[in-house]
């Protein structure tokens, strides 16, 4: 989407210079700043053209060829300044391509909002211009997907939101089922160690018993050899007794 590149004759504002010399100062300016504007030479351009306003600053035909200039260097908000400007003029077909330019350069600003409205401003004045049809449809368009991806976004927004809760609940039950798991298999551990030390237990306890039996039985037996050794000594001592020494 372009601008109509051209710049506007600026006669009828010459009119209203005081002097020949002011007025000649006015032609030669624009002249060099037209000759400029066409070599795209658009800082020579805009410095002609504010020699040029110094000496008829209320003219819309002057704005309307600055505004081209800014626009081409890509300052569409002093473009759009300068267009503006020249919608202030009694002359019908000017305001039409200000109307028209001023369009295409909100549209350059993504504001498709107001290139809408200038476009329509310039097919109210010429029905007939197909470019601006054109572009009215394609601002129209650019307006519509420009308000759609809000809604896309926010539905994606949300929908990522929704998948995150998710994923964070799902992530929370794992967690829980592994935490169930690590304490069952902790309790199951434990059990079995429980198991282990009542078997432990009972070996030992077992061990004891057979050995406390065994010593029993062995202290037993070394009383029994103990009192039939008495028992031995006695006899004899019994037997000693009746000895009978000599009579002497």
């Amino acid at each position: 989407m372009n601008t109509r590149a051209q710049t506007i004759s600026i006669l009828v504002a010459i009119l209203t210079v005081s002097s020949v010399s002011a007025a000649n100062k006015v032609v030669d300016a624009v002249e060099k700043g037209n000759e400029a504007f066409v070599e795209q030479r658009y800082k020579d351009a805009l410095e002609q053209y504010q020699i040029a306003e110094t000496e008829i600053p209320e003219s819309a035909e002057l704005d309307y060829n600055m505004g081209g200039v800014l626009h081409q260097q890509g300052k569409y908000e002093g473009a759009v300044e300068k267009y503006t400007r020249a919608l202030n003029t009694t002359d019908i077909n000017l305001e039409a391509i200000a109307q028209y330019n001023l369009g295409n350069t909100y549209y350059r600003m993504d504001d498709y909002q107001n290139a809408i409205k200038s476009f329509e401003n310039a097919l109210n004045i010429n029905p007939e211009d197909m470019e601006a049809k054109f572009n009215l449809e394609l601002a129209r368009r650019m307006l519509k997907e420009q308000m759609k991806p809000e809604s896309e976004e926010q539905q994606e927004q949300e929908q990522q939101q929704q998948q995150q809760e998710q994923q964070q609940e799902q992530q929370k039950e794992e967690d829980e089922k592994q935490e169930g798991q690590e304490e069952q298999q902790q309790q199951q551990e434990n059990q079995e160690d429980q198991q282990d030390q009542q078997q432990e237990q009972q070996a030992e306890a077992q061990q004891e018993k057979q050995m406390s039996k065994e010593d029993a039985e062995r202290i037993l037996n070394a009383l029994r050899d103990d009192e039939q050794d008495v028992q031995k000594k006695i006899r004899r001592a019994n037997a000693g007794g009746n000895y009978v020494g000599k009579d002497w």
